[in-house]
Protein backbone atom coordinates (compact mmCIF):
# COMPACT_ATOMS: atom_id res chain seq x y z
CA UNK A 1 0.00 0.00 0.00
CA UNK A 2 1.46 3.19 -1.10
CA UNK A 3 2.12 5.74 1.93
CA UNK A 4 1.93 9.81 1.84
CA UNK A 5 4.18 12.54 3.42
CA UNK A 6 4.99 15.75 3.38
CA UNK A 7 8.31 16.14 1.62
CA UNK A 8 10.86 18.73 3.61
CA UNK A 9 14.00 20.44 2.44
CA UNK A 10 15.00 20.06 -1.31
CA UNK A 11 12.01 17.75 -2.02
CA UNK A 12 10.02 20.06 -1.76
CA UNK A 13 11.31 22.49 -4.27
CA UNK A 14 10.13 22.27 -7.58
CA UNK A 15 12.34 24.41 -10.01
CA UNK A 16 10.14 27.12 -11.74
CA UNK A 17 13.58 29.20 -13.09
CA UNK A 18 13.37 30.47 -16.59
CA UNK A 19 16.12 29.17 -19.24
CA UNK A 20 18.46 31.71 -20.80
CA UNK A 21 17.11 31.45 -23.65
CA UNK A 22 13.68 31.36 -23.29
CA UNK A 23 14.42 34.62 -21.16
CA UNK A 24 16.06 36.38 -24.07
CA UNK A 25 13.14 35.12 -26.17
CA UNK A 26 10.89 36.80 -24.21
CA UNK A 27 12.62 39.98 -23.36
CA UNK A 28 12.87 40.98 -27.11
CA UNK A 29 10.78 39.44 -28.59
CA UNK A 30 8.15 42.66 -28.77
CA UNK A 31 10.61 45.54 -28.43
CA UNK A 32 11.17 47.20 -32.19
CA UNK A 33 15.04 47.87 -33.49
CA UNK A 34 14.54 51.30 -33.04
CA UNK A 35 13.27 51.58 -29.50
CA UNK A 36 15.72 49.01 -28.47
CA UNK A 37 18.71 51.25 -29.27
CA UNK A 38 16.87 54.13 -28.31
CA UNK A 39 16.96 52.37 -24.58
CA UNK A 40 20.69 53.45 -24.80
CA UNK A 41 20.21 56.88 -26.03
CA UNK A 42 18.15 57.38 -22.51
CA UNK A 43 21.23 56.13 -20.20
CA UNK A 44 23.55 58.53 -22.07
CA UNK A 45 20.93 61.48 -21.29
CA UNK A 46 20.49 59.83 -17.43
CA UNK A 47 24.27 60.14 -17.58
CA UNK A 48 24.05 63.73 -18.38
CA UNK A 49 20.96 64.72 -15.99
CA UNK A 50 23.26 62.98 -13.27
CA UNK A 51 26.21 65.65 -14.32
CA UNK A 52 24.47 68.60 -15.04
CA UNK A 53 21.45 68.39 -13.08
CA UNK A 54 20.07 71.89 -14.14
CA UNK A 55 20.06 70.59 -17.19
CA UNK A 56 22.38 72.56 -19.26
CA UNK A 57 23.57 69.91 -21.99
CA UNK A 58 26.29 71.89 -23.63
CA UNK A 59 29.61 70.46 -25.42
CA UNK A 60 27.97 66.96 -23.58
CA UNK A 61 27.23 64.22 -26.44
CA UNK A 62 25.90 61.09 -27.84
CA UNK A 63 27.71 59.52 -30.64
CA UNK A 64 26.07 56.61 -32.67
CA UNK A 65 27.86 54.56 -35.57
CA UNK A 66 25.96 51.36 -37.24
CA UNK A 67 26.93 49.14 -40.27
CA UNK A 68 26.23 45.59 -41.27
CA UNK A 69 28.53 44.17 -38.37
CA UNK A 70 28.84 46.64 -36.08
CA UNK A 71 26.96 48.75 -33.82
CA UNK A 72 29.02 51.51 -31.38
CA UNK A 73 27.46 54.03 -29.36
CA UNK A 74 29.48 56.39 -27.38
CA UNK A 75 29.34 59.29 -24.93
CA UNK A 76 31.03 62.16 -22.53
CA UNK A 77 28.13 61.95 -20.47
CA UNK A 78 29.81 61.07 -17.04
CA UNK A 79 30.25 57.19 -17.21
CA UNK A 80 29.04 54.40 -15.07
CA UNK A 81 29.71 54.23 -11.38
CA UNK A 82 31.23 50.80 -10.31
CA UNK A 83 29.14 49.89 -7.77
CA UNK A 84 25.85 51.08 -10.03
CA UNK A 85 28.01 48.68 -12.64
CA UNK A 86 28.19 45.57 -9.72
CA UNK A 87 24.65 45.86 -8.08
CA UNK A 88 22.19 47.11 -10.53
CA UNK A 89 23.32 48.36 -14.31
CA UNK A 90 23.54 45.23 -15.58
CA UNK A 91 20.57 43.34 -13.41
CA UNK A 92 17.71 41.76 -15.08
CA UNK A 93 15.17 44.02 -13.70
CA UNK A 94 15.33 47.26 -11.19
CA UNK A 95 15.98 46.04 -7.18
CA UNK A 96 13.84 48.30 -4.58
CA UNK A 97 16.95 49.69 -3.03
CA UNK A 98 18.61 50.91 -6.43
CA UNK A 99 19.07 54.36 -5.84
CA UNK A 100 18.35 56.08 -9.59
CA UNK A 101 19.05 59.25 -10.94
CA UNK A 102 16.19 61.63 -9.90
CA UNK A 103 13.89 62.46 -12.97
CA UNK A 104 15.91 59.58 -15.08
CA UNK A 105 14.33 58.04 -18.25
CA UNK A 106 15.78 54.83 -17.05
CA UNK A 107 13.27 52.96 -14.68
CA UNK A 108 12.66 49.56 -15.09
CA UNK A 109 15.92 48.14 -15.17
CA UNK A 110 15.61 46.14 -18.84
CA UNK A 111 16.54 48.22 -21.17
CA UNK A 112 20.35 48.15 -21.67
CA UNK A 113 20.27 44.52 -20.94
CA UNK A 114 17.34 44.01 -23.56
CA UNK A 115 19.15 46.11 -26.39
CA UNK A 116 22.42 44.13 -26.17
CA UNK A 117 20.47 40.68 -26.51
CA UNK A 118 18.21 42.57 -29.43
CA UNK A 119 21.08 43.28 -31.36
CA UNK A 120 23.95 40.62 -31.47
CA UNK A 121 25.41 37.68 -29.68
CA UNK A 122 29.01 39.41 -28.50
CA UNK A 123 28.50 42.83 -26.59
CA UNK A 124 31.19 45.01 -24.60
CA UNK A 125 30.79 47.82 -22.36
CA UNK A 126 34.02 50.56 -21.51
CA UNK A 127 32.93 52.84 -19.26
CA UNK A 128 35.23 55.76 -17.02
CA UNK A 129 33.88 58.18 -14.60
CA UNK A 130 35.74 60.14 -12.11
CA UNK A 131 36.64 57.72 -9.64
CA UNK A 132 36.86 54.51 -12.25
CA UNK A 133 37.05 52.43 -15.09
CA UNK A 134 35.82 48.90 -16.14
CA UNK A 135 35.14 46.61 -19.12
CA UNK A 136 32.74 44.33 -19.16
CA UNK A 137 33.37 41.48 -22.39
CA UNK A 138 30.47 39.02 -22.73
CA UNK A 139 30.09 36.38 -25.47
CA UNK A 140 26.15 35.42 -25.44
CA UNK A 141 26.72 32.00 -27.03
CA UNK A 142 29.11 30.97 -24.13
CA UNK A 143 26.83 32.90 -21.58
CA UNK A 144 23.97 30.62 -22.39
CA UNK A 145 25.74 27.87 -22.84
CA UNK A 146 27.08 27.83 -19.00
CA UNK A 147 24.81 26.57 -17.43
CA UNK A 148 21.59 27.88 -15.32
CA UNK A 149 22.52 27.71 -12.23
CA UNK A 150 21.86 31.30 -10.35
CA UNK A 151 25.56 31.80 -10.41
CA UNK A 152 25.67 31.51 -13.80
CA UNK A 153 23.95 34.15 -14.73
CA UNK A 154 26.01 37.14 -13.74
CA UNK A 155 28.50 39.01 -15.62
CA UNK A 156 31.93 39.66 -15.10
CA UNK A 157 34.18 42.34 -15.34
CA UNK A 158 36.74 41.83 -17.61
CA UNK A 159 38.70 44.87 -16.54
CA UNK A 160 38.50 47.30 -13.11
CA UNK A 161 40.04 50.11 -11.86
CA UNK A 162 39.35 52.18 -9.08
CA UNK A 163 40.57 54.70 -6.75
CA UNK A 164 41.57 56.92 -10.18
CA UNK A 165 41.43 60.67 -10.38
CA UNK A 166 39.90 61.84 -13.72
CA UNK A 167 38.81 64.86 -15.35
CA UNK A 168 34.98 64.77 -16.25
CA UNK A 169 36.14 65.85 -19.59
CA UNK A 170 37.69 62.29 -19.62
CA UNK A 171 34.59 60.34 -18.37
CA UNK A 172 31.64 58.39 -20.48
CA UNK A 173 30.99 55.12 -21.81
CA UNK A 174 31.08 53.22 -25.21
CA UNK A 175 29.20 50.17 -25.93
CA UNK A 176 29.64 48.06 -28.84
CA UNK A 177 28.21 45.19 -30.28
CA UNK A 178 28.91 42.72 -33.15
CA UNK A 179 28.17 39.26 -34.44
CA UNK A 180 24.76 40.90 -34.57
CA UNK A 181 21.62 38.87 -35.65
CA UNK A 182 20.58 38.85 -39.18
CA UNK A 183 17.50 40.70 -38.83
CA UNK A 184 19.62 43.80 -37.39
CA UNK A 185 22.34 43.14 -40.12
CA UNK A 186 19.65 43.48 -42.84
CA UNK A 187 18.23 46.55 -41.06
CA UNK A 188 21.51 48.36 -40.68
CA UNK A 189 22.25 48.02 -44.31
CA UNK A 190 18.71 49.71 -45.16
CA UNK A 191 19.25 53.35 -46.01
CA UNK A 192 15.95 54.08 -44.80
CA UNK A 193 16.17 52.46 -40.95
CA UNK A 194 18.90 55.09 -40.49
CA UNK A 195 16.31 57.75 -41.43
CA UNK A 196 13.39 56.18 -39.46
CA UNK A 197 16.11 55.77 -36.36
CA UNK A 198 17.20 59.64 -36.53
CA UNK A 199 13.22 60.63 -36.66
CA UNK A 200 12.71 58.69 -33.95
CA UNK A 201 15.55 60.33 -31.99
CA UNK A 202 14.46 63.61 -32.88
CA UNK A 203 11.09 63.38 -31.42
CA UNK A 204 11.81 61.11 -28.69
CA UNK A 205 14.83 63.59 -27.29
CA UNK A 206 13.55 66.96 -28.66
CA UNK A 207 13.26 68.62 -25.21
CA UNK A 208 17.04 67.14 -24.42
CA UNK A 209 18.26 68.40 -28.05
CA UNK A 210 16.65 71.64 -27.08
CA UNK A 211 18.89 71.80 -23.77
CA UNK A 212 22.09 71.34 -26.33
CA UNK A 213 23.07 67.76 -25.76
CA UNK A 214 24.58 67.12 -29.43
CA UNK A 215 23.38 63.76 -30.94
CA UNK A 216 25.16 62.43 -34.19
CA UNK A 217 24.37 59.71 -36.16
CA UNK A 218 27.13 58.34 -38.60
CA UNK A 219 28.56 61.90 -37.86
CA UNK A 220 25.09 63.53 -38.60
CA UNK A 221 23.44 65.44 -36.32
CA UNK A 222 20.02 64.91 -35.19
CA UNK A 223 17.83 67.79 -35.10
CA UNK A 224 15.13 68.51 -33.62
CA UNK A 225 11.69 71.04 -34.00
CA UNK A 226 10.31 72.51 -30.93
CA UNK A 227 6.73 72.12 -29.31
CA UNK A 228 5.26 75.42 -30.05
CA UNK A 229 1.84 77.08 -29.91
CA UNK A 230 0.67 80.30 -31.56
CA UNK A 231 0.24 83.44 -29.00
CA UNK A 232 -0.75 87.07 -29.25
CA UNK A 233 -3.00 89.34 -26.78
CA UNK A 234 -6.07 87.82 -28.48
CA UNK A 235 -5.09 84.26 -28.99
CA UNK A 236 -3.54 82.55 -25.59
CA UNK A 237 -2.53 79.30 -25.28
CA UNK A 238 -3.91 77.44 -22.07
CA UNK A 239 -1.63 76.25 -19.13
CA UNK A 240 -2.05 74.82 -16.19
CA UNK A 241 0.68 73.30 -13.77
CA UNK A 242 0.00 71.12 -10.78
CA UNK A 243 1.63 68.92 -8.73
CA UNK A 244 0.37 65.33 -6.98
CA UNK A 245 1.40 63.66 -3.58
CA UNK A 246 2.57 60.50 -3.84
CA UNK A 247 0.87 60.12 -0.72
CA UNK A 248 -2.42 60.92 -2.66
CA UNK A 249 -1.54 58.44 -5.73
CA UNK A 250 0.16 55.15 -4.31
CA UNK A 251 -0.71 55.10 -0.59
CA UNK A 252 2.73 55.54 0.34
CA UNK A 253 5.35 58.33 0.97
CA UNK A 254 7.60 59.46 -1.87
CA UNK A 255 8.21 62.33 -4.27
CA UNK A 256 5.24 64.18 -5.81
CA UNK A 257 5.07 64.33 -9.65
CA UNK A 258 4.62 67.58 -11.29
CA UNK A 259 2.51 67.88 -14.59
CA UNK A 260 2.34 70.67 -16.79
CA UNK A 261 -0.32 71.04 -20.01
CA UNK A 262 -0.43 73.23 -22.79
CA UNK A 263 -3.07 73.46 -25.09
CA UNK A 264 -3.81 75.88 -27.85
CA UNK A 265 -3.19 75.78 -31.74
CA UNK A 266 -0.10 75.95 -34.14
CA UNK A 267 0.80 75.13 -37.88
CA UNK A 268 -2.24 73.38 -39.85
CA UNK A 269 -0.79 70.07 -39.77
CA UNK A 270 -3.72 67.24 -40.34
CA UNK A 271 -0.96 64.34 -38.89
CA UNK A 272 1.04 66.49 -36.25
CA UNK A 273 -2.25 67.73 -34.79
CA UNK A 274 -3.03 65.75 -31.17
CA UNK A 275 -1.88 65.15 -27.64
CA UNK A 276 2.19 65.23 -27.44
CA UNK A 277 3.15 63.37 -23.77
CA UNK A 278 7.06 63.50 -22.23
CA UNK A 279 7.79 62.06 -18.91
CA UNK A 280 10.62 62.89 -17.31
CA UNK A 281 11.52 64.67 -20.84
CA UNK A 282 11.29 61.63 -22.83
CA UNK A 283 8.45 62.02 -25.82
CA UNK A 284 6.23 58.57 -24.94
CA UNK A 285 2.99 59.48 -26.72
CA UNK A 286 3.29 61.82 -30.16
CA UNK A 287 0.34 63.67 -32.09
CA UNK A 288 -2.21 61.57 -30.18
CA UNK A 289 -5.30 61.31 -32.23
CA UNK A 290 -7.52 58.55 -30.37
CA UNK A 291 -9.38 57.94 -26.96
CA UNK A 292 -5.92 57.12 -25.41
CA UNK A 293 -5.88 60.79 -24.70
CA UNK A 294 -8.90 62.77 -25.22
CA UNK A 295 -10.81 61.90 -28.37
CA UNK A 296 -13.59 60.59 -29.15
CA UNK A 297 -17.34 59.28 -27.37
CA UNK A 298 -15.53 57.30 -24.44
CA UNK A 299 -14.58 60.89 -23.19
CA UNK A 300 -17.55 62.71 -24.71
CA UNK A 301 -15.24 64.35 -27.00
CA UNK A 302 -15.36 64.69 -30.98
CA UNK A 303 -13.47 62.21 -32.76
CA UNK A 304 -10.12 64.17 -34.67
CA UNK A 305 -10.92 65.65 -37.35
CA UNK A 306 -9.35 67.82 -40.16
CA UNK A 307 -10.87 70.91 -38.66
CA UNK A 308 -8.51 70.15 -35.65
CA UNK A 309 -5.47 69.91 -37.63
CA UNK A 310 -4.18 73.29 -35.85
CA UNK A 311 -4.79 71.68 -32.34
CA UNK A 312 -1.87 70.80 -30.24
CA UNK A 313 -1.44 69.76 -26.65
CA UNK A 314 1.56 69.04 -24.53
CA UNK A 315 1.18 67.18 -21.54
CA UNK A 316 4.51 67.02 -19.30
CA UNK A 317 5.29 64.68 -16.80
CA UNK A 318 8.12 65.07 -14.06
CA UNK A 319 8.89 63.46 -10.89
CA UNK A 320 12.14 62.05 -9.11
CA UNK A 321 10.80 58.49 -8.97
CA UNK A 322 9.89 57.82 -12.14
CA UNK A 323 7.47 54.45 -11.60
CA UNK A 324 4.96 57.10 -10.37
CA UNK A 325 4.97 58.20 -14.36
CA UNK A 326 2.14 56.88 -17.01
CA UNK A 327 4.79 54.98 -19.21
CA UNK A 328 5.10 51.81 -20.58
CA UNK A 329 8.98 49.55 -20.23
CA UNK A 330 9.52 50.62 -23.80
CA UNK A 331 8.31 54.08 -23.71
CA UNK A 332 6.23 54.09 -26.68
CA UNK A 333 2.71 54.61 -25.26
CA UNK A 334 0.91 55.41 -21.75
CA UNK A 335 -0.29 53.38 -19.12
CA UNK A 336 -3.47 54.76 -19.05
CA UNK A 337 -4.24 52.39 -15.78
CA UNK A 338 -1.79 55.30 -14.14
CA UNK A 339 -3.27 56.86 -10.86
CA UNK A 340 -1.47 60.20 -12.33
CA UNK A 341 -2.73 59.37 -15.51
CA UNK A 342 -6.06 58.91 -15.06
CA UNK A 343 -6.23 62.43 -12.71
CA UNK A 344 -4.66 64.29 -15.38
CA UNK A 345 -6.72 63.12 -18.39
CA UNK A 346 -9.56 64.71 -17.03
CA UNK A 347 -7.87 67.99 -16.83
CA UNK A 348 -6.74 67.56 -20.69
CA UNK A 349 -10.07 66.80 -21.89
CA UNK A 350 -11.12 70.27 -20.19
CA UNK A 351 -8.46 72.43 -21.68
CA UNK A 352 -9.32 70.57 -25.09
CA UNK A 353 -12.58 71.53 -25.20
CA UNK A 354 -12.22 75.45 -25.97
CA UNK A 355 -10.02 74.96 -28.46
CA UNK A 356 -12.09 72.46 -30.33
CA UNK A 357 -14.78 74.67 -29.70
CA UNK A 358 -12.43 78.00 -31.50
CA UNK A 359 -11.10 75.61 -34.23
CA UNK A 360 -15.08 74.74 -35.09
CA UNK A 361 -16.11 78.63 -35.46
CA UNK A 362 -13.20 79.49 -37.56
CA UNK A 363 -14.60 76.80 -40.07
CA UNK A 364 -17.59 78.35 -39.62
CA UNK A 365 -16.06 81.54 -40.18
CA UNK A 366 -14.37 80.47 -42.77
CA UNK A 367 -17.63 79.31 -44.77
CA UNK A 368 -19.32 83.02 -44.69
CA UNK A 369 -18.80 85.42 -47.13
CA UNK A 370 -18.05 88.03 -43.90
CA UNK A 371 -15.31 90.46 -44.99
CA UNK A 372 -14.61 90.63 -41.20
CA UNK A 373 -12.93 87.09 -40.12
CA UNK A 374 -11.37 87.99 -36.38
CA UNK A 375 -10.72 84.22 -35.80
CA UNK A 376 -8.64 83.90 -39.40
CA UNK A 377 -6.85 87.38 -37.73
CA UNK A 378 -6.38 85.85 -34.68
CA UNK A 379 -4.31 83.12 -36.25
CA UNK A 380 -2.44 84.81 -39.16
CA UNK A 381 -1.21 87.47 -36.77
CA UNK A 382 -0.48 85.34 -33.46
CA UNK A 383 3.22 84.02 -32.88
CA UNK A 384 4.48 80.75 -32.88
CA UNK A 385 6.14 80.93 -29.29
CA UNK A 386 8.20 78.02 -27.31
CA UNK A 387 5.88 76.30 -24.88
CA UNK A 388 8.43 76.32 -22.52
CA UNK A 389 8.26 80.13 -22.20
CA UNK A 390 4.58 80.08 -21.59
CA UNK A 391 4.31 80.05 -17.87
CA UNK A 392 0.97 82.37 -17.00
CA UNK A 393 -1.02 79.46 -16.15
CA UNK A 394 -4.50 79.37 -17.87
CA UNK A 395 -7.90 81.16 -15.16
Amino acid sequence: MARTSSPNGDQALINASPTKEFFIHMLTRDIPLTRAILDLVDNSVDGARRIRPAGDYDRLWVRMELDAQHFRIADNCGGIPVDVARDYAFRFGRPKEAEGTPGSMGQFGVGMKRTFFRLGRHFVVRSITRESRFTVDVDVDKWMADGESPEKWHFKFSELETGLHIKEKDTGTVIEVDRLLPNVTDAFALENFRSRLAEEMSHAHALTLGRELAITLDGLPIKHNPQELFSSQVLKPGFVVKSYSSKTLTGKSGPPVRVMLYAGVSERNLHEGGWYLFCNGRQILRADQTATTVWGDRHQMRVYHPDFAYFRGYAYFDSDDGALLPWTTTKTGVDADSPIYKAVQQEMIEMTKPVLTFLTNLEKERATAAAVRPLEHAITTARATQVQTITQPHA
